[in-house]
C-alpha cells in the first residue's frame, strides 16, 4: 500500500509537471511568431481533462494526452495524432477535437473534417464539451468559410451565460471575423485577461483612435519581445497619422528611428496611401452637413458672395482719381463696362468650369479689378483656391480701397495656409473707416478672420440681399441659433444649396428613428440634376449627405446625355465608387487637357482613380505635382507617408507640419485584419 502511494504521488507529480509545462509552453508560444511572424490564427488548442477519474489507467491516460498536446504545440503532428488516436475512447472530443486540428495542420483537410464534423454534428457535444465545440466549429469556418459554423458559435454563446474564460476568447474571435468589432470588444472587456493590444486594434477599427493609443501605450510598457514591440510602435504611428496628433507622430517616429536596424514591421505591416470611399463614419458625414467645417464655410462664404458688374462703386472710386469725368479715357472705359456687363450677363450663366475658361479670355493688360474678382470668385466655385487667391490679389492691388477684394484676398491666403507680406496693411485696410463694401467686408473679417473684432455698421440696404443673408445664417450657424426660419432657407428654397440645408435641418425634439426616416424619404435619389452639376459645394454636399444616410449606392449620379464638365467631374467620381477608376482616370484627363483645370479636388480624385486601379508610381507622381503646382500641405502629408514606410524618418518629418484633411485619399496598413484575427 505504501508503495502504491508512492506511485501514485510520483504519477501525480509527474502529471502537474507536465501540466506545467504544456501551460508554459502555451504561454510562451502564444508570445512568438509563426512563419512570416504572424500568430496563427486559431483557438487554444492545449485542452486539460478535468473531470478523469482518479484511477491508474486514467492517469496514464492523461499523461499520454498531455504528451500529445506537447507534440502539437511543437509541430509533431503525427506524433500527436497517434497518442491521440489512443486517448479518444476516455478522452473522446477534446482528442478528436485536436486530431482534427493536426491534419488541418498536416493540410489533410478532408481527414481534419472528418473529425471535426463529428463533434459538430454531436449536437449533445455542445452542452458537455462546449469550448472544444465551438473550437470545432472554428476551424470548420476555416476550412470552409461557411457562415453557418460561426453563427453555431454565437448561439451557443448567447445560451450559456456563464462561459469560460477561453469559450469567450473564441467568441471574440468570431465576432471579430464576421466584422462585429463593437460585440468583440465588449467580450473582451468582460475577459479577466488584458489583451490590451487586441483590444487596441478593435478601437483602431471603430476609429477611436485615443482609447486605442491609451492601450497601445500599456502594450508597450508591458512588452518584451522586440518584434512585437516594433509592431506596437507601428501601430501608434499609423492612428497619429489616422488622428492627425502631430507631436505625437514626431515623437513615435524618433522611437522607430531609435530601433531603426531592427525594424521590420513596417514589411510585415506596409503602410500604403488608398483610395477610401468611406474615410469617415455616417456620423462624420452628417456632422460635415449640419456643423460646417472650416472647408465648407469657405465654400459658403464664396457660393453666397456677389458678383460685381462694374456698379458705381468702381466708378465713384476711380472719378475720385480723375479718371471718369476729366479724360476721353473714362467715357472708354465707362463703354467698356457696359460691353462687359453684357458679356458677363451671358457667361454667367454657363456651366462654373466653362465660366472660368470665358472670363479668363476676358482679361487684357488694362483689365478692371472687378473683372479680376469675378474670375476669382468663379474660380472658387470650382475650388480652385490657388488662382482665386492669384486673381483676388491681383483685383486688390488695382483697387485698394475697395474692402470686399481685401478681405477675399486675405481668406484665401488663410485658406492655402499662406502668409501675406502685406497681411498687416490690408487688415488695416478693413479696419478702417472708409472704402467700399465696408459692411460686407468687416462682417466677413469678423467671422473668418478675427472673431474678437467689434464693428457697429449694420447691413441697412444690404440686408435684403441673399449675401447678407448667408453671413447672418453662418453666423448664428456657428453659435447654434439658426433655425429653419431663416430667411435664407425660407426665402431662398428654390436654390439647390439651401434646398439642401432645408431638408436636412433637424427639428426639435426629432428622434433618431423619425430624423433618419425622413431624410431617406425625401432625399432625391433620381430627380437630382440640380445637385450634380453647377458649383462644387452642391454636389460635395449632396454626396455628404447620402453617405450620412448610407443611401450612396442607390443614388443615381447620372445624367443621360449630359456632357459639361462640371457634371463630368461628379460622373468620375460616381464611377470611382461604382468601382470603374479606369473611366474616372479618362474622364479626369480629359477635362485637364480640354479645360486646364489645375484645382486640387480634380488632381485628388485623379490620385484617387489611379490609386485604385493599381497604378500607385503614377499616383505618387501626381501627388509629386500636386506638391509642386500648389504648394499643398496635404501632398506633403501623403509624401510623408510614403516616406515614413520605407523607414526615412528624418525626411518624412519635414513633410509633417500640418493636419491632414483631405477627403478622398486615406492610409491603411496592409494585412491589418488578418494580424488582429491571429491574435
Amino acid at each position: 500500500m505504501h508503495k502504491l502511494t508512492q506511485w501514485f504521488r510520483k504519477n501525480k507529480l509527474t502529471n502537474i509537471l507536465v501540466y506545467k509545462i504544456v501551460l508554459v509552453f502555451a504561454i510562451f508560444n502564444s508570445t512568438l511568431y509563426a512563419k512570416n511572424e504572424l500568430i496563427e490564427s486559431q483557438p487554444e488548442i492545449l485542452f486539460q481533462y478535468d473531470k478523469l477519474k482518479k484511477t491508474q489507467e486514467n492517469l496514464a491516460i492523461q499523461v499520454e494526452f498531455n504528451k500529445a498536446v506537447l507534440f502539437l504545440g511543437k509541430g509533431e503532428y503525427k506524433k500527436a495524432i497517434e497518442i491521440l488516436e489512443r486517448t479518444s475512447p476516455i478522452i473522446e472530443i477534446p482528442s478528436k477535437l485536436n486530431i482534427g486540428i493536426a491534419y488541418y495542420k498536416l493540410g489533410a483537410i478532408d481527414k481534419a473534417i472528418v473529425y471535426l464534423n463529428s463533434i459538430y454534428e454531436n449536437k449533445t457535444a455542445s452542452n458537455t464539451n462546449t469550448y472544444s465545440y465551438m473550437s470545432a466549429c472554428y476551424y470548420l469556418y476555416q476550412i470552409s468559410k461557411d457562415n453557418k459554423y460561426l453563427d453555431t458559435i454565437v448561439k451557443i454563446a448567447r445560451k450559456y451565460k456563464d462561459l469560460t474564460e477561453h469559450s469567450k476568447r473564441m467568441l471574440a474571435d468570431t465576432y471579430i471575423i464576421l466584422k462585429e468589432y463593437k460585440s468583440a470588444l465588449k467580450i473582451l472587456n468582460a475577459m479577466d485577461y488584458a489583451m490590451d493590444l487586441k483590444k487596441a486594434l478593435l478601437y483602431i477599427k471603430l476609429k477611436d483612435y485615443e482609447k486605442a493609443n491609451i492601450l497601445l501605450e500599456k502594450a508597450q510598457n508591458n512588452t518584451l519581445n522586440p518584434n512585437r514591440l516594433n509592431h506596437i510602435l507601428w501601430f501608434r504611428v499609423f492612428i497619429d497619422l489616422k488622428s492627425n496628433n502631430i507631436e505625437r507622430l514626431r515623437e513615435n517616429l524618433d522611437l522607430i528611428q531609435e530601433r531603426k536596424s531592427i525594424f521590420k514591421a513596417n514589411q510585415d505591416l506596409p503602410l500604403e496611401i488608398f483610395f477610401n470611399e468611406n474615410k469617415y463614419t455616417a456620423k462624420d458625414y452628417l456632422d460635415f452637413v449640419l456643423k460646417f467645417d472650416d472647408d465648407r464655410n469657405y465654400s459658403f462664404l464664396f457660393y453666397f458672395a456677389p458678383f460685381i458688374f462694374s456698379d458705381s462703386q468702381e466708378i465713384i472710386y476711380d472719378s475720385s482719381k480723375g479718371f471718369i469725368f476729366n479724360s476721353q479715357g473714362n467715357l472708354d472705359s465707362l463703354e467698356e463696362m457696359v460691353e462687359y456687363n453684357n458679356k458677363f450677363l451671358s457667361i454667367i450663366k454657363e456651366d462654373p468650369i466653362i465660366r472660368v475658361v470665358k472670363l479668363k479670355k476676358l482679361l487684357a493688360t488694362d483689365t478692371k479689378s472687378y473683372i479680376y474678382y469675378n474670375l476669382a470668385l468663379s474660380y472658387t466655385h470650382i475650388q480652385d483656391y490657388f488662382n482665386a487667391h492669384k486673381h483676388f490679389q491681383k483685383a486688390f492691388k488695382l483697387n485698394p480701397g475697395n474692402k470686399l477684394y481685401a478681405v477675399m484676398t486675405l481668406i484665401t491666403a488663410n485658406k492655402l495656409g499662406k502668409k501675406l507680406k502685406d497681411q498687416d496693411y490690408i487688415d488695416a485696410i478693413i479696419r478702417s473707416k472708409e472704402g467700399t463694401y465696408n459692411y460686407f467686408a468687416k462682417k466677413v473679417y469678423k467671422l473668418f478672420i478675427n472673431e474678437e473684432y467689434k464693428f457697429e455698421k449694420e447691413a441697412l440696404s444690404y440686408k435684403n440681399t441673399i449675401f447678407s443673408k448667408a453671413l447672418d445664417y453662418l453666423e448664428k450657424l456657428k453659435n447654434n441659433e439658426h433655425t429653419i426660419d431663416h430667411p435664407l432657407l425660407s426665402k431662398h428654397f428654390k436654390d439647390p444649396l439651401t434646398y439642401l440645408m432645408r431638408l436636412v435641418y433637424r427639428n426639435e425634439n426629432e428622434s433618431n428613428y423619425k430624423y433618419f426616416s425622413r431624410l431617406q424619404d425625401s432625399v432625391p435619389l433620381t430627380l437630382n440634376n440640380n445637385f450634380l452639376e453647377g458649383p462644387l459645394i452642391i454636389t460635395k454636399y449632396y454626396i455628404d449627405i447620402l453617405k450620412a444616410i448610407g443611401l450612396m449606392k442607390k443614388a443615381d449620379l447620372t445624367i443621360v446625355g449630359k456632357k459639361s464638365p462640371s457634371y463630368l467631374r461628379t460622373k468620375a467620381l460616381s464611377d470611382l465608387h461604382l468601382g470603374k477608376p479606369d473611366e474616372t482616370i479618362k474622364t479626369i484627363e480629359y477635362l485637364q487637357k480640354e479645360y486646364k483645370l489645375e484645382d486640387k479636388y480634380t488632381m485628388y480624385l485623379l490620385v484617387a482613380g489611379l490609386l485604385e486601379a493599381g497604378r500607385y508610381n503614377d499616383a505618387s507622381i501626381q501627388i509629386s505635382l500636386i506638391k509642386a503646382i500648389l504648394n499643398d500641405k496635404d501632398a506633403d502629408f501623403l509624401t510623408a507617408v510614403q516616406l515614413i514606410q520605407e523607414l526615412k524618418i528624418s525626411s518624412a518629418k519635414q513633410y509633417i507640419t500640418q493636419a491632414y484633411k483631405d477627403a478622398l485619399i486615406d492610409f491603411k496598413l496592409i494585412g491589418f485584419d488578418e494580424y488582429l484575427e491571429s491574435l
